[in-house]
């Protein structure tokens, strides 16, 4: 026979919430892949706009070093929870293009610190333009407080996840690690 003494309805309330909780979770994760397989897609075709050698990551790639530069490749790597000679391979690459260039840290002259030319900085504005218009349409009678909400939202998941772990030199020279000197 079953023991009933650690059935109460607060407890059976807390098994409901948290498997809502579990089922809310699961759900997001499967929005998370069609955003995924969205974004892939768009990235892979632009980045054969570039070049035909470029691949999808390597946009990527070169995203988030405009936007978190200067990086080291390490920051890359653990950011993209990739193998790290995957990102040397395409910002080797990116530099080729010219359109990342590399510099030695001040803190650590074995240690080079990613930024985005000029060049780069340009055509991930063209990009985004013809990008946006394919998001605008997905957009379409979303309030400007419910866009407000995703865009918050999505902030806070992105913000969690990128902890870097300071574990040596490349990761002392980030950006982030350098400005809470």
């Amino acid at each position: 026979m079953e023991d009933q003494s650690d059935r109460s309805p607060l407890n059976d309330q807390a098994g409901a919430v948290a498997s809502h909780r579990d089922d809310r979770i699961a759900q997001i994760i499967s929005e998370f892949s069609e955003v995924f397989a969205f974004a892939r897609s768009h990235w892979a075709s632009y980045a054969q706009e570039v070049d035909s050698d470029l691949k999808g990551v390597g946009m990527i790639v070169l995203q988030l070093v405009l936007r978190k530069g200067p990086i080291t490749a390490t920051a890359l790597s653990q950011m993209l929870d990739m193998d790290k000679a995957v990102v040397s391979r395409q910002i080797a690459k990116l530099r080729e293009l010219g359109l990342v260039e590399a510099e030695p840290a001040a803190e650590d002259r074995r240690v080079m610190l990613l930024t985005a030319t000029p060049r780069a900085t340009e055509l991930l504005e063209r990009i985004r333009a013809r990008w946006a218009h394919a998001y605008h349409e997905r957009f379409v009678g979303w309030s400007a407080e419910e866009l407000e909400d995703l865009r918050e939202g999505l902030h806070r998941f992105n913000a969690s996840a990128h902890d870097i772990r300071v574990d040596g030199p490349a990761g002392r020279c980030t950006r982030d690690h350098t400005a809470e000197q």
